[in-house]
């Protein structure tokens, strides 16, 4: 597989805006960022209309943080936005976001592919032209039985999958520093797995 052996310098997480989305499972990706903005040093915030931006720094490597506060159909042009600031390409960058097709706890590092339903990466692939960036999948798991999956997604976690959650996000933020030391295979043999 070809793709860049870096620790990307963009991290967008995804959300959507407002205290009461807060803790609902389609946030995921925003929660994602509040563990890795207090773990790598994050500077107090910046805002523009298209989100609001950190500067960490992860074993010497700036990185750029981003909450796009646009919601979530909209993230590719805050995508796009930083991107241009700060004059990198999209395979600079790496997302976090929510994923129904991965049982709760459990992450997965990706590289290119399609949006599979996610209209915040479905957003982002359509305003950057292009699907290579970096994904971490963050696993919320399926709706039960005849519970539609928008209720599902903007429905807060129970406490068992709170918990299960923070170990993930946890472990990811623990990858990150893997990919600044080690590179992409390593922090994907660890983020992703074994099948």
């Amino acid at each position: 597989m070809d793709f860049p052996e870096k620790l990307p310098r963009v991290w967008i997480g995804l959300g959507n805006p407002g205290t009461q989305y807060g803790k609902t499972r389609h946030n995921a990706g925003y929660r994602a960022l509040d563990i890795l903005k207090k773990r790598f040093g994050a500077t107090p915030e910046t805002r523009s209309r298209h989100g609001k931006v950190w500067k960490g720094n992860v074993r010497g490597n700036e990185i750029y943080m981003m909450k796009p506060t646009t919601y979530m159909n909209l993230s590719g042009n805050a995508a796009r936005w930083l991107l241009n600031r700060e004059g990198l390409q999209p395979e600079d960058m790496v997302v976090f976001h929510d994923d129904m097709d991965l049982e709760t706890g459990i992450t997965k590092l990706k590289w290119k592919g399609g949006d599979a339903g996610h209209k915040g990466i479905r957003s982002i692939i359509s305003s950057l032209r292009t699907n290579a960036f970096f994904r971490v999948r963050i696993g919320i798991g399926r709706p039960p039985a005849g519970e539609e999956a928008s209720d599902y997604v903007l429905a807060r976690f129970t406490p068992a999958e709170e918990e299960t959650l923070h170990g993930s996000l946890s472990r990811i933020a623990e990858g990150m520093e893997i990919w600044a030391d080690k590179g992409t295979i390593h922090v994907l043999n660890f983020l992703n797995p074994r099948e």
